[in-house]
């Protein structure tokens, strides 16, 4: 965040300030962090968030909230330096998963979105130097495309290896309050900037009608979730698992995370059978739990994939970021890892099109496909990577076919022939050609 003075001239932020200092002294414990949430912070915390974003429990939106800005962000700063400030209950919505079950969003109230985007940019200054590169998830400058390219880098280093897929249940809502403040003391002093993330992180939750004080994890949906988690698991598994690899692992032994996603890639069968076996101790220390029918060691590499493709077998496929991992032939025969949408997910994709266009009956055909084509482009943007053609190809052709019965479906609108309707998406800008993201390391 920049700040100008009255001159033009650009002024150093305390943002800006916290985050050089963490950055020169990896050790430093922050003591006066409170002070970071002002004005300037407040008020660009505002302006960053969504305005197409659900709106809490109060029925504020952003706009209404904007009109008396100045006024609203002052008292809303004067209880926060008091210790006034209260977040107001959280609504829950469920939303699908692929399994058949749901994932619990909380929508906070705008104000407290506001307050949880000025802490999380403090909180990132304050950690982010410590974050090791296997952790992609929620960082400036990397993403899922970049996890997917070290996984494939450090997979097809290794001839006969293992790879260990696991998944922890419910992990946002399993942290544990106390244990999570214990490692943000260990780098923040400051008892009334730690009193505000408590604060932030016990709001409470509407249930039945009933606000009931968050008792433990960190709700999905909540901006400050994700740094939390974070920050977490920074001390749970990363810098366990990087000291734990020099100390206990005999190979070569690397890690993948994205948020809670992750993978372990062994060059040693044994070395990843030790660690599977210690994983769940490490993790019910911290009040995790290892989710076992989702977690396993996999057999992994180009000579293990080639012998077993000579006895008429593949090697076993996991999940990651959306993807199925596999084993498969190069074209000059030698084996490697690749990547394909996963079924399950893009099958969801295409039931919601369909559920939402029922919905759309009665709407403008144009603004409707328009809304679709960015959402569609959206997904090619993301799944359009090496080895992954066939399946994006299908997905938009798919897309089309949907869209082209729900054309022909609207009443009193004279029906399309295939030709016709191509013509309809071509003036829609309707994504017809996709460029491929490649995953092959360039180092």
């Amino acid at each position: 965040m920049t700040v100008h003075s009255k001159d033009g001239k650009q002024q150093t932020t305390k943002l800006e300030r916290i985050g050089k200092l963490a950055e020169t002294n990896k050790e430093i414990v922050f003591n006066n962090l409170e002070h970071a949430i002002d004005l300037d912070l407040l008020r660009e915390s505002y302006r960053q968030l969504d305005r197409k974003k659900a709106v809490g429990i109060d029925g504020v939106t952003k706009g209404a909230y904007g009109r008396n800005l100045e006024d609203n962000l002052q008292d809303l700063l004067k209880r926060i330096r008091r210790g006034g400030y209260k977040p107001q209950p959280s609504k829950i919505v469920e939303i699908p998963k692929e399994d058949g079950s749901t994932r619990a969003l909380a929508i906070s109230c705008l104000e407290d979105k506001t307050v949880q985007r000025a802490v999380t940019a403090i909180l990132t200054k304050v950690f982010e130097p410590l974050f090791l590169p296997c952790s992609y998830g929620y960082r400036e400058g990397v993403n899922g495309h970049e996890a997917l390219r070290a996984l494939m880098k450090y997979s097809n280093q290794n001839d006969d290896g293992a790879t260990v897929e696991i998944d922890l249940r419910r992990y946002f809502n399993s942290i544990p309050h106390s244990v999570l403040m214990g490692v943000l003391q260990e780098k923040i002093s400051d008892k009334r900037f730690l009193k505000i993330v408590e604060k932030l992180i016990r709001a409470p939750i509407m249930e039945g009608g009933k606000a009931n004080i968050n008792m433990r994890g960190c709700p999905q949906g909540s901006i400050i979730s994700p740094i939390l988690s974070n920050i977490y698991l920074h001390f749970v598994m990363d810098a366990w698992f990087n000291k734990v690899k020099g100390t206990h692992i005999k190979g070569r032994a690397e890690q993948i995370r994205f948020a809670d996603d992750m993978v372990f890639v062994f060059q040693h069968t044994e070395d990843a059978q030790r660690f599977y076996e210690v994983l769940p101790k490490r993790l019910e220390k911290y009040g995790l739990e290892l989710h076992k029918d989702k977690s396993s060691v996999v057999q992994s590499g180009s000579k293990a994939a080639a012998k077993a493709y000579d006895k008429g077998e593949r090697l076993p496929s996991y999940k990651f970021l959306g993807f199925v991992c596999y084993w498969g032939q190069s074209r000059d025969g030698s084996w490697r890892l690749k990547y394909k949408s996963r079924a399950d997910r893009i099958t969801s994709k295409l039931n919601g099109l369909r559920k939402h266009l029922d919905e759309c009956l009665n709407e403008e055909t144009h603004s409707v496909i328009k809304r679709i084509s960015r959402v569609l482009k959206g997904w090619i943007n993301y799944h359009a990577i090496s080895d992954n053609q066939k399946r994006v190809s299908s997905f938009i052709y798919e897309t089309k076919r949907i869209l082209f019965k729900w054309r022909n479906r609207k009443g009193g609108n004279r029906k399309l022939t295939w030709e016709r309707f191509a013509n309809l998406l071509r003036g829609t800008n309707f994504p017809a050609n996709f460029k491929t993201t490649s995953m092959f390391a360039t180092c």
